[in-house]
């Protein structure tokens, strides 16, 4: 799915603990580079080449520490001459899982016209990723029709992971509002449906149900 001529997302075929439900991951084109966010696992690594074939990927970011995250790194790497990018926080675990960072990404900073976040809490690196009115958020949040997102009568489009899928639950859910420090329209995430629209609101929706 094209968001915009530059950003782009695309569904993959996915099952986990019982649920089906497609792994996000979202491609976006800047003036330095065309980057891929997350890599699925080995087994949708197939299904991953054949939706980015027609993009010419520079750098894969694997936003945190979780194997459907990382797990199709190998894959990338023997499809493309690319750079493999982590959150420096997330790079001793993923090391252990032989996942090789090039890049180590520090929060606050711009790498490929792309500015990281600091939202720990899920992983203890955990990131999201803003460039223009776009806003990668991982797994920071979740579409509040995933069967991935927390119980509760969630108001909008958007809801937190369960706590059993994160590190720090209760760090999870005080990072979430750092996200009201940036501006966006746009909130593409891993798991649910991405929010094409104001998703600045939505998220200012999310952080009120959960003060």
């Amino acid at each position: 799915m094209d968001v915009t001529d530059t950003v782009h997302s695309y569904d993959i075929p996915w099952s986990y603990g019982g649920y089906d439900e497609p792994l996000t991951v979202q491609v976006l084109e800047t003036e330095a580079a065309t980057v891929l966010f997350g890599s699925g696992t080995a087994e949708t690594a197939a299904d991953l080449l054949d939706a980015i074939e027609d993009h010419d990927i520079d750098v894969v970011i694997v936003e945190h520490g979780d194997i459907d995250h990382y797990g199709g790194v190998p894959a990338l790497r023997d499809a493309f001459d690319l750079e493999v990018a982590v959150p420096a926080g997330d790079a001793d675990f993923l090391a252990e899982a032989d996942i090789e960072a090039d890049q180590l990404l520090e929060a606050g900073e711009t790498y490929w016209g792309i500015e990281t976040i600091s939202v720990p809490g899920h992983t203890p690196d955990n990131m999201a990723y803003r460039y223009g009115e776009v806003l990668v958020a991982g797994d920071t949040v979740c579409g509040s029709d995933s069967p991935f997102c927390a119980e509760g009568d969630w108001p909008g489009k958007l809801a937190p992971l369960t706590a059993e899928l994160n590190n720090d639950d209760s760090l999870t859910l005080r990072s979430i509002p750092t996200l009201l420090d940036y501006e966006f329209d746009v909130v593409l995430l891993t798991h649910g449906q991405n929010v094409l629209e104001d998703g600045y609101a939505e998220v200012e929706a999310l952080v009120e149900a959960l003060e």
